[in-house]
């Protein structure tokens, strides 16, 4: 079985453009084919393929009272996968 390790993780409350900022440099290193980012054990740096799969939900869940919204975006890869658009 793999292992599994978590190399960074962002989990804070923060203005909406804020977020728009942190996800501007997201695409910026999308786009460069490489992440950077720093966390609590220092800097971390992911070099991304050329293809990659990408899911995007938005999900809206409401009681009485409360409504609660979420965006949730992941882009995903298998290193040694050979590229292709194919699904």
């Amino acid at each position: 079985m793999g292992e599994k390790s978590k190399l960074f993780q962002c989990d804070e409350k923060m203005l909406t453009y804020d977020a728009a900022v942190v996800l501007e440099k997201i695409v910026d290193g999308l786009k460069q084919r490489k992440l950077t980012a720093t966390g609590q054990d220092g800097p971390v740096c992911v070099d991304l393929p050329l293809v990659a799969e990408m899911e995007i939900s938005f999900k809206d869940k409401s009681k009485p009272g409360k409504s609660k919204k979420k965006l949730s975006i992941e882009i995903s890869w298998k290193e040694g996968d050979a590229p292709s658009l194919d699904g």
